[in-house]
């Protein structure tokens, strides 16, 4: 008995991680499994189970409008990310944001938006393209920056008790690390066009009474470190969309920025 009901609970599982792995396959093939036979029965079902508004989205192929100029948009994120504040964008960094494109052909410009340009309230995705329009921008870049620091002690920790410790002992560990994550945005209808990231990982050894010091070092570093990253990332993908594009033909082209006009992403 005990056999059988092992039997039998093996071939439930089996069963089970079968039918998981038919769902990883090509979007439910009703007809090729030969349980619809009707091809109009299977277009009611398909449309039956479709979103229509994400259908729309997917369906609305839009390609950027070039030439054009890039704007950038810096947040920072507070409260682990729930507050994220519009941070202005320093000469070194737009200087390198501009080196990113510099092969570009079709970009025209970088400009950030600063606070300034912006406005009060608090910064959403659709404030920020407003802000990019007011500035003649066919594209914004918008990304967040994310630190998280961590630190504990060594083994070197023991001579702390010392006191002179403090001062010579290794004893202390520190780790910052720094995320960037960005979105590529078609400032007339808010579709995300791609995604770039940049991030580092830095780590110390240091006395105790040095804690303060160094841990302000290593967040200084770490985003200096990840935002040329970042920047490299968003070169590659500049120039494959504005090399796609290039590949649409001009009717479809015209197309496309028709089905943008009639407000298919507004409300992002």
């Amino acid at each position: 008995m005990k056999r059988l009901t092992l039997a039998l609970l093996l071939t439930s599982a089996l069963g089970a991680g079968c039918a998981s792995n038919r769902l990883l396959g090509p979007c439910l093939s009703l007809a090729k499994a030969g349980l619809v036979g009707d091809p109009q029965q299977m277009t009611r079902i398909e449309k039956a189970m479709t979103d229509k508004e994400i259908a729309d989205l997917l369906d609305a192929n839009v390609r950027a409008k070039l030439p054009t100029a890039v704007a950038i948009a810096r947040l920072h994120s507070r409260c682990s990310g729930w507050q994220p504040v519009l941070d202005d964008v320093g000469a070194d960094e737009l200087a390198g944001w501009e080196k990113a494109v510099k092969s570009v052909a079709e970009i025209t410009a970088v400009h950030p938006v600063s606070p300034l340009a912006h406005g009060e309230g608090r910064p959403t995705l659709r404030s920020l393209r407003v802000a990019a329009a007011r500035m003649d921008c066919e594209l914004l870049l918008v990304y967040l920056q994310s630190d998280s620091a961590v630190d504990n002690f060594t083994a070197a920790a023991i001579l702390y008790w010392t006191g002179i410790g403090l001062w010579v002992a290794p004893g202390s560990r520190a780790e910052h690390r720094t995320a960037m994550q960005a979105l590529l945005l078609d400032s007339r209808t808010g579709m995300i066009l791609g995604t770039a990231t940049g991030d580092s990982r830095l780590e110390k050894v240091y006395p105790a009474a040095f804690r303060k010091i160094q841990q302000e070092d290593l967040a200084r570093r770490a985003p200096a470190e990840a935002l040329p990253e970042l920047q490299e990332h968003f070169g590659q993908l500049i120039t494959r969309l504005t090399r796609k594009t290039a590949c649409l033909p001009a009717a479809s082209r015209q197309v496309a920025r028709a089905n943008d006009v009639d407000g298919k992403g507004d409300n992002r």
